[in-house]
């Protein structure tokens, strides 16, 4: 992340961990580079990292490196097994800081969990891929927020299940306010 001639570029932040759902992004990548939207790809560390399909990625910054100034949206991919991230400290630590932070946040199919154990669902209506025994046993989720809908919008949080990636992506960029065509991905 840096600074063009002195000006402050202001970043939606791709949050990549093992095992991330690449096809959750596809749209969404596709969608913010049509509206011209600089990202940032942050890990939890510098490591490389295999998305489920295997797909190798380069973090450009991690959680403790990124300065949250820059970031005005906040992406958070599923994941098709997350036992490796639950109270990540580094994640948990980084997603908290977002609490009192008015940026758009999207988390889609299971990464709702991510934002309900940071405390980020705390009082917002959500929809995610996870199960209601699912959430159940996470214990960190509040059933009587949760709707049964591809996507949920409250306030500057987007919610998805992941057959809804499409749907995501366009929400996204809307709350964004980005210049992109629909048409690329639906037909009206």
């Amino acid at each position: 992340m840096n600074h063009s001639m002195g000006v402050l570029i202001i970043y939606t932040g791709i949050l990549l961990y093992p095992r991330f759902s690449e096809y959750e992004l596809s749209v969404l990548l596709s969608v913010l580079k049509q509206g011209q939207k600089p990202t940032v790809y942050i890990g939890l560390n510098d490591q490389t990292v295999k998305g489920e399909s295997g797909l190798p990625c380069v973090p450009e910054a991690t959680v403790n490196e990124v300065d949250i100034r820059q970031l005005d949206s906040l992406v958070l991919p599923g994941v098709d097994d997350f036992a490796h991230l639950v109270d990540h400290p580094d994640l948990t630590g980084f997603l908290r800081k977002f609490r009192k932070k008015d940026i758009v946040i999207g988390a889609i199919s299971s990464a709702p969990y991510l934002l309900s154990m940071s405390g980020l669902l705390d009082g917002r209506k959500y929809t995610t891929g996870l199960t209601a025994d699912q959430r159940k046993f996470l214990g960190t989720f509040n059933g009587a927020h949760y709707l049964d809908l591809p996507v949920v919008i409250d306030g500057n949080l987007v919610t998805a299940k992941g057959p809804a990636f499409i749907d995501f992506a366009i929400k996204f960029g809307e709350m964004l306010n980005l210049n992109f065509d629909k048409r690329w991905y639906i037909k009206e």
